[in-house]
């Protein structure tokens, strides 16, 4: 048998392929399906790394912090003596 006369080529029977290549061929498709299930596992997982904040960023919102932080202070003296005020009386 030297071939398998199939619409206008000849194919190889199986028998005929060396067990070498089938076996490369599984493992090449083996090896591209895990890769692609490990590229989709990892971007289905979160990292717990705080994302970048560039320096003048951070000292833009130090900056807008140190007044809110006063602003919420006062507000919080305000209003523990409001409620001692009003547990007094």
């Amino acid at each position: 048998m030297s071939g398998v006369q199939v619409e206008g080529y000849n194919r190889a029977p199986l028998f005929r392929i060396r067990i070498g290549a089938l076996m490369n061929r599984k493992k090449k498709i083996n090896q591209t399906l895990k890769s692609k299930a490990k590229k989709a596992n990892a971007k289905l997982q979160s990292s717990n790394k705080p994302k970048y904040i560039a320096k003048a960023d951070r000292e833009a919102l130090a900056a807008g912090a140190g007044i809110e932080s006063q602003t919420v202070d006062a507000a919080a003296v305000n209003a523990v003596t409001l409620d001692t005020a009003s547990i007094e009386s």
